[in-house]
């Protein structure tokens, strides 16, 4: 009787770590923070201009752009969509924005985000959706999609 009860306490205790660390949604596994911070990464570097204007406010004398890093990203909202035929999160909220010039550091606070992040079919990558002009024949919107590169990638 007391295994029994002790199996169940640990069944329990599974239960609640694997609810503490994976998140469900109705169509599958919603975009980590990780996966928000590099997709955030990688939309900032598709806007060179907009990012080297951005940075230039922090470049040391030389005009050299400091290095920076996205941090603290808060998730504040996750809505589900379909692009194609693929799920798609449209994902909003927040991060922070810090670097250094030389001896020179910066830190920005609060910096909004608004990503369309969207799983691939084996579950492994996501890609990073760009709305386009809708087609004007079907009125469709229309999307560029970029690999959001996970750890380790070659």
């Amino acid at each position: 009787m007391k295994a029994i009860v002790k199996l169940a306490i640990v069944a329990v205790l599974i239960g609640l770590l694997n609810a503490c660390t994976v998140s469900f949604s109705v169509g599958g596994f919603q975009p980590t923070r990780d996966v928000v911070q590099r997709a955030i990464a990688l939309q900032l570097n598709q806007t060179q201009a907009q990012l080297r204007q951005h940075l230039s406010q922090y470049a040391d004398g030389d005009g050299r752009l400091p290095d920076y890093q996205i941090e603290r990203v808060e998730i504040r909202r996750e809505d589900p969509l379909k692009v194609g035929d693929l799920l798609t999160y449209h994902v909003q909220g927040t991060y922070n924005l810090s670097g250094r010039t030389g001896d020179r550091r910066f830190s920005e606070r609060d910096n909004p985000f608004d990503l369309y992040l969207q799983r691939q079919r084996e579950g492994k990558t996501w890609r990073l959706a760009v709305p386009l002009e809708k087609n004007k024949e079907t009125d469709e919107q229309q999307w560029a999609t970029y690999l959001v590169k996970p750890p380790g990638y070659i």
